[in-house]
């Protein structure tokens, strides 16, 4: 029998009603009454006094078990100490119904052992929990009986002793029956108890199920959310540098008309008065043309000249223009580490991020504050925490102010071109934007950690280089050599294809000028047929990349094969794309970016035109030759400048063949 079970049998003893245990010196007290005329009053009401004390004892014992509440393993103890108490009440009837009883009258004991009896068949029910407390009520009060009744010794006496231990066997075993019946009640609930224990465990473990089921759903929900708006942010900034890229585009080519002739009039006489008016339009085409080099930024089109370089030395270079840029107010902290910080980016670019970004903190801190600039290293692992980007070595740029912060959405729209919090007038709006395209561009990200009235933090993770990389470090190549002064130009024959006439014409203004003869071709085809019916040679061609029928590229590859001295200056309002080769002067291949300056212009047509000559290799041709045959074909025109630039100026007519079936990047 387990120790639970016990306990519950003990425990049920000692809940019985204080009437169950009060009922025995009442009884007594009746019986005493009826046999007064039969008995003498003195022991009478000794028995009576008696039964009392005893019941009194057995309360104050329950008392005390139920302040005490004790435990299962303390229920045999508490058990005994019961037993004991119903085998002093069963005594006490046995003694007091002994000493009562009178054998010569038939109504004494009639009285006598009816009330014993009725006294042990109550027992029977109210002790059977637990039968050791019956058998210690039941043996004493019949054994004292019957041995007071077998002292008389006749027949009559005899059987009815034997009567007595009959009715106390048969007692004994409707006890110990309701004591199995509940036993197995008390497992039986205990095993309910189990039962709805474990259900409730259960229900309890369903629900905390739930619970993480529901929270992981509204997580993976946040998170999927999180990568939507992520998604429509990229898209909505790919489309917005998709735009800006094309008013680049169209702006360079204007800007470009506008500085070439601003030149050739400051090349003229021209009055005081007049010469002031052209200086204030190069100055105005001048803002415009970094204006639109922000814009180029954004886009991610912006000419980039990479090289490994020490973040760190960038940082503590900028430090002395940055203490005058953002004024006395302000407490500059910059903080760098003693080892150096390669990253593979342009200097120039890195310089105008910082700038940028501590123009920014220092307009968020108009009543001063503190800015704080930091270049360090860090590794990100395959672990959970940390910015999500790739895993790998980088280099962390972070900036941080004591400023007004941002909220969701400013955060959300902070770098979208043109979006600015500051009044009319203090601010392009394109501070950040530049930021980012700059960053993605040089192959990083950026990230904002920023709170209403709490600052803002900007950290932009570049990947970074080789530390054996780096010029200067013990480990590094030696100085590159400074290349040799350029000789003077020589005249040469150019075939300018060019679909914008203004530029056109403005170029070649400035080749003739420079001396040189031109072709003049307005998209790909003519500038093929062009060379094709010029039967001199050709020393240059100055090509736009995306052009009208055929792009420059391509241009550039066909005639390379029939004319293999052919040197090529490419031009357009992008950048060169990183995907493609690089362009190198000195195998007769250049880039120039608009809008550029006249000077720049010669310089560039002076630097292909002083290369030295390369000897052809038969069936490769030149270095130029060779060089455009690298170029893929399905990358000449991509399909976002295609769909501008597909069309000729004055026509309708769209451009066909391969190009724009590509999903590669190229020069634009």
């Amino acid at each position: 029998m387990s120790t639970g079970v016990r306990a519950e049998q003990i425990r049920t003893l000692y809940r019985q009603s204080t009437w169950v245990f009060v009922a025995n010196p009442v009884n007594a007290a009746i019986v005493a009454l009826v046999l007064r005329e039969w008995s003498r009053r003195g022991p009478a009401l000794a028995w009576v006094a008696l039964m009392t004390l005893v019941t009194a004892g057995r309360l104050l014992l329950r008392l005390a078990y139920r302040r005490r509440s004790p435990s299962a393993d303390e229920a045999v103890r508490w058990g005994r100490r019961f037993v004991l108490g119903t085998f002093a009440v069963g005594a006490t009837w046995g003694l007091g119904c002994a000493v009562l009883f009178n054998p010569h009258d038939a109504v004494n004991q009639l009285v006598v052992t009816f009330a014993l009896g009725g006294m042990i068949a109550g027992a029977s029910g109210t002790l059977a929990s637990y039968l050791p407390a019956f058998v210690a009520f039941e043996t004493p009060a019949l054994v004292l009986l019957a041995g007071r009744i077998v002292l008389e010794g006749d027949p009559a006496h005899l059987a009815f002793v034997a009567l007595m231990a009959i009715y106390g066997v048969v007692m004994t075993m409707v006890a110990a029956n309701a004591q199995r019946s509940l036993i197995e009640a008390f497992k039986l609930r205990f095993e309910n108890d189990a039962l709805l224990a474990q259900l409730k465990s259960t229900r309890g473990s369903l629900e905390e199920v739930n619970r993480t089921l529901e929270q992981r759903v509204a997580e993976r929900g946040a998170a999927f959310e999180r990568q939507s708006e992520a998604l429509r942010d990229a898209q909505r900034m790919e489309s917005v540098g998709m735009l800006a890229g094309g008013i680049a585009h169209d702006f360079n080519n204007l800007l470009t008309v506008v500085l070439a002739n601003v030149s050739l009039l400051q090349g003229s006489q021209l009055s005081e008065q007049e010469m002031l008016s052209v200086e204030e339009i190069r100055s105005s085409a001048n803002r415009g043309a970094s204006l639109v080099s922000q814009l180029l930024a954004f886009s991610r089109r912006q000419v980039v000249k990479s090289q490994v370089m020490d973040l760190s030395k960038v940082v503590v270079e900028t430090e002395q223009f940055l203490r005058r840029l953002i004024g006395s107010r302000i407490e500059l902290h910059v903080s760098v580490p003693l080892q150096p910080v390669p990253v593979t980016a342009d200097p120039s670019q890195i310089q105008q991020v910082i700038v940028n970004l501590a123009t920014n903190a220092r307009d968020a801190m108009p009543e001063g504050g503190r800015l704080t600039i930091e270049s360090a290293v860090y590794d990100k692992n395959d672990g959970p925490h940390g910015p999500p980007i790739a895993r790998g070595p980088y280099a962390v740029l972070t900036v941080r102010d004591t400023g007004i912060g941002m909220d969701a959405d400013t955060r959300r729209l902070a770098f979208n071109p043109f979006f600015t919090t500051k009044e009319v007038g203090r601010g392009t709006g394109l501070g950040l934007a530049t930021v980012y395209g700059i960053v993605e561009q040089s192959s990083g990200s950026i990230f904002i950690e920023s709170e209403p009235g709490r600052g803002a933090s900007f950290s932009v993770y570049l990947p970074r280089a080789p530390l054996a990389d780096l010029p200067g470090h013990a480990d590094a190549a030696g100085p590159v050599p400074s290349p040799a002064p350029l000789p003077p130009a020589r005249l040469a024959t150019v075939l300018l294809a060019e679909d914008n006439q203004m530029v056109r014409d403005v170029t070649a203004r400035l080749l003739r000028d420079a001396g040189h003869t031109v072709l003049l071709a307005a998209d790909g085809d003519e500038a093929l047929k062009r060379a094709r019916d010029h039967s001199g040679n050709i020393d240059l061609l100055i090509a736009d990349l995306v052009m009208a029928r055929r792009g420059g590229i391509e241009v550039a590859k066909l005639l390379a094969r029939e004319r293999p001295d052919l040197r090529i200056l490419f031009v357009s309002g992008f950048s060169w794309d990183q995907t493609l080769p690089s362009v190198d002067p000195e195998r007769g291949v250049d880039f120039l970016q608009k809008p550029f300056a006249p000077e720049d212009m010669v310089r560039a047509v002076g630097r292909l035109l002083a290369a030295p000559p390369r000897v052809s290799t038969p069936g490769l041709g030149s270095a130029a030759v060779r060089f455009v045959a690298g170029f893929p074909v399905g990358t000449l025109v991509p399909p976002r400048a295609a769909e501008r630039a597909g069309k000729s100026e004055g026509t309708n007519e769209t451009k066909a063949g391969p190009t724009a079936a590509s999903g590669k990047r190229s020069p634009e």
